[in-house]
């Protein structure tokens, strides 16, 4: 059943991500979010996030936290997407170009992972961001945790800041009020790596569809080992 979305729903998600992280959403959180709309359907039907936000009262509609908040924003985004790419050449060397699945959806038509990834050892999820604490790490996984409730395969929350240590986020991750799913692992980049290197890939069917085809070529379709 497609989701209705109210004036007075959409003003309750602000009102919780405002409680969480002290400010108000922007278009890219938005769209990680289960509980407010697409930042696409907020532009269609209200005309940009500046204007529903007016309309619902805020009177901080382009975030009020000044410059600074803003250039963190953006230095925070950057960083990310980033790492997101550097990772991305990463997975397909190490699982094929066909094995590896950028902003996958799955569940409903609005949740998209980073990564979906095809192992022989397992399909696995991976999601990618940067955080600039372990305070506002805490805020990130709570808002990812709503987001894949119910994933169904193992998933690595990987943060993207080389100053968070692995030992730091293990403190963390062990003394949540609310665990983990075992299937969910928080990573530094540095222990996603260690942990790509050890899983399976499958064989590459381009580079075998290649190779049939440089056989055919030269051969003619002989089995030249056969001679």
């Amino acid at each position: 059943m497609r989701e209705i979305w109210t004036i007075e729903k959409i003003k309750e998600g602000f009102e919780r991500f405002k409680n969480e992280h002290g400010r108000l959403p922007r278009a890219p959180e938005i769209d990680k979010l289960e509980y407010l709309p697409s930042s696409r359907n907020i532009q269609m039907r209200f005309g940009g996030l500046a204007r529903l936000r007016s309309q619902l009262g805020y009177s901080d509609v382009h975030f009020g936290k000044g410059v600074f908040r803003s250039d963190i924003a953006t230095r925070v985004n950057i960083r990310g997407r980033k790492a997101e790419l550097a990772l991305e050449k990463v997975l397909r060397e190490k699982f094929g170009e066909v094995f590896v699945h950028t902003e996958k959806f799955f569940e409903s038509s609005k949740n998209r992972v980073d990564f979906y990834v095809y192992s022989p050892d397992g399909n696995f999820g991976i999601d990618v961001f940067y955080t600039e604490t372990m305070k506002y790490l805490q805020s990130n996984i709570n808002i990812k945790m709503s987001k894949y409730r119910n994933f169904p395969v193992e998933l690595f929350l990987v943060v993207a800041n080389k100053n968070l240590k692995q030992d730091d986020i293990n403190r963390y991750a062990n003394a949540k009020l609310n665990p983990l799913p075992n299937t969910t692992k928080i990573v530094t980049m540095e222990t996603l790596l260690a942990l790509l290197k050890r899983k399976e890939s499958y064989p590459d069917p381009l580079v075998q569809s290649a190779g049939r085809d440089i056989h055919e070529k030269f051969h003619g379709g002989k089995d030249i080992g056969n001679k």
